[in-house]
């Protein structure tokens, strides 16, 4: 019974931190949204307050991260923005008193645009423009009457939020697959949980494989909270980073110490290169355990037994360059861009039966990033790899 509740106290932590991440994404795209339109609104305040200033409206044109367009009542371009001739791709470059279907290729455009000249009234849609790189924009198209409410030109405002809808993307996936890792092994637990109760209470040798299993999952479920929870902290930036100079060498060796039996129970060899006179690194000390811990980890689960794992470090201006080698499964070519993905994993069965939970190398692409770092990551099946990363150092 302990046990059950055991288990229900971390499935109810993952909840949390589950709400709350959503929550983020969520208020994330507000404040982009709500960028966005404030900087469009100023931009319209700004544009009806120097509308016959032209000298001074062109100021306005160039100086503005949106691409902007002016279209009189005949549908001729008069201004064009030096960012909407960057933004969109264009039949021609020259764009004065040319007609707007002559300039701008894309349809859903230009017949937005005749739809605001037609009936003289606002237009705003999200334009998806497919090309070698996917691009989204924000398309704001205003009239502008005179006293009479005859129209006398169009001014259209394109706001790039390719970053918005990733970043929504993001949101939708994390949702898709915390909901997925948190029902897999809760599913698991309830299941033996009502063999417990129903049949299995009689039966020693089956009660204790049944609670082996139960306890397996619910260590799952645990370690899924609390890499959320690392991951949530560096990224909503609640815990601040102490960046001191560290000697890396005692940094690796605090580590190996921790994972010392694993090591040795696996059989692997593990070797360690690092000067005695390399420079010191800045770094935030818990944070850099944290990610040679997830590497070295990763090396012992996804390495055969007798194994060779191996850690070098050595100055390449201006980082300390380090790196951590294996002799392991390895990785397909075709998985290296994305393994620092949240919960990418190149073989999911594999990864759940090592007991990953598909967040560690994203906790370290985090960290290394807050450290103003790189990593890179080489690799080719049944021959290991190496995950190289670059620290600022104390010079």
């Amino acid at each position: 019974m302990m046990l059950y509740f055991g288990v229900l106290s971390v499935f109810a932590s993952a909840i949390l931190v589950f709400l709350f991440s959503r929550h983020f994404y969520n208020r994330r795209i507000s404040q982009i949204r709500d960028s966005h339109d404030n900087a469009r609104n100023d931009f319209l305040r700004q544009l009806s307050t120097s509308w016959v200033d032209r000298e001074n409206f062109e100021t306005i044109l160039s100086s503005m991260v949106e691409g902007v367009i002016v279209i009189n009542s005949k549908g001729k371009i008069e201004h064009a923005s030096p960012n909407f001739c960057q933004l969109l791709e264009l039949r021609s470059k020259e764009t004065q008193d040319k007609l707007y279907w002559e300039v701008i290729w894309n349809q859903e455009i230009n017949d937005s645009l005749k739809e605001a000249l037609l009936h003289k009234r606002a237009v705003r849609k999200e334009i998806n423009i497919i090309g070698p790189q996917e691009s989204f924009f924000s398309m704001q198209i205003s009239p502008v009457m005179d006293r009479g409410e005859k129209l006398l030109s169009l001014i259209a405002v394109f706001h790039d939020i390719t970053e918005l809808k990733k970043l929504e993307k993001i949101r939708a996936e994390f949702v898709a697959n915390v909901s997925h890792e948190l029902k897999t092994p809760l599913t698991a637990i309830k299941g033996f949980v009502e063999t417990l109760k129903t049949s299995a209470m009689d039966d020693p040798v089956a009660l204790v494989r049944f609670l082996d299993i139960i306890d397996k999952q619910a260590q799952r479920l645990e370690n899924l909270v609390n890499d959320l929870l690392i991951l949530s902290s560096i990224e909503f930036k609640e815990v601040k980073m102490e960046f001191m100079a560290e000697s890396l060498k005692k940094i690796v060796n605090a580590v190996l110490a921790l994972q010392k039996k694993v090591i040795e129970d696996k059989g692997h060899h593990v070797s360690v290169d690092i000067p005695d006179d390399l420079p010191k690194v800045l770094v935030d000390r818990q944070r850099m355990e944290q990610v040679f811990l997830n590497l070295l980890d990763n090396a012992v689960k996804f390495t055969a037994p007798g194994g060779r794992i191996s850690i070098k470090a050595q100055w390449d201006k201006p980082y300390v360059r380090v790196e951590v080698k294996d002799n392991g499964v390895g990785i397909p070519a075709e998985h290296l861009a994305r393994v620092f993905e949240r919960f990418y994993r190149v073989d999911r069965a594999r990864s759940r039966e090592a007991g990953g939970t598909g967040l560690g190398l994203a906790i370290v692409s985090q960290i290394i990033t807050a450290h103003q770092g790189k990593i890179e990551v080489e690799s080719s099946p049944e021959q290991g790899s190496t995950f190289r990363i670059f620290l600022p150092c104390q010079i």
